[in-house]
């Protein structure tokens, strides 16, 4: 049996870095990365204890379909199975993609959110599974990268989006520095009661094969999305 190694693919929430939750531009203030972390002794045991206040969806997180307002659904983070965070499946370099001049991308220009990459259609997902001579299945979970660098970065369609939910995949994951969903991808998918990962990091370490990967989420009622640890366990390479 071949050994395994593990990848951290979740970004650190370090809020002792005086770099952290600034802008590395402009240096101004990124309130979603704000951590406030107050500690104090418990008295009953005298040992040091922390009140952490920060956004739900800070650093690597998950988003449930509670989350997406026009979704209409009461399936909060806390009620989506845990099956649905454990899985195998694949991590999908897109850094291939190049302008194409169809519709369905002139129809999403509103959705880039200030970038100006590529839309990702079915026909990149597909030309990745022909080339690497891989299928996605029902039930994988599927993390897209790129090589590419905002504001250059693609934006993953509602087309690619309908192709996933087609195939009946349970979690989506993406490394929001490089590809991105467009609002309508985000909403789709989201709409088909499958989960978003965001701000993953590291997926250019699991190479092409299938990989097992485990993305828990805090296990809290009531809220859109948490701040998960995602970890791949795949085949060891020197």
């Amino acid at each position: 049996m071949k050994p395994k190694k593990i990848v951290d693919l979740t970004r650190k929430l370090d809020p002792t870095d005086p770099k952290w939750a600034k802008d590395p531009q402009w240096g101004a203030t990124i309130p979603e990365e704000e951590i406030k972390i107050e500690p104090y002794i418990f008295v009953h045991d005298r040992c040091l204890c922390e009140w952490i206040r920060l956004w739900s969806h800070a650093g690597t997180h998950i988003e449930a379909p509670y989350h997406g307002y026009m979704v209409n659904s009461d399936v909060t983070i806390g009620d989506v199975p845990i099956e649905t965070f454990v899985g195998e499946g694949y991590a999908i370099d897109l850094s291939f993609v190049g302008e194409e001049p169809d519709l369905a991308k002139k129809m999403e220009r509103y959705e880039r959110f200030s970038v100006s990459g590529p839309m990702v259609t079915r026909e990149h997902i597909k030309q990745y599974e022909q080339e690497n001579n891989i299928e996605i299945r029902e039930g994988d979970i599927v993390l897209f990268y790129t090589n590419m660098a905002i504001p250059d970065i693609p934006v993953i369609s509602n087309d690619a989006a309908a192709y996933l939910i087609e195939k009946k995949i349970k979690l989506v994951g993406t490394n929001d520095e490089t590809i991105i969903y467009s609002s309508m991808a985000h909403m789709s998918l989201l709409q088909a009661n499958i989960p978003l990962i965001e701000m993953l990091t590291n997926l250019d370490k699991l190479g092409k094969g299938r990989v097992t990967i485990i993305a828990l989420p805090l296990y809290i009622k009531g809220i859109g999305g948490s701040p998960a640890r995602v970890i791949a366990i795949t085949d060891w390479e020197e």
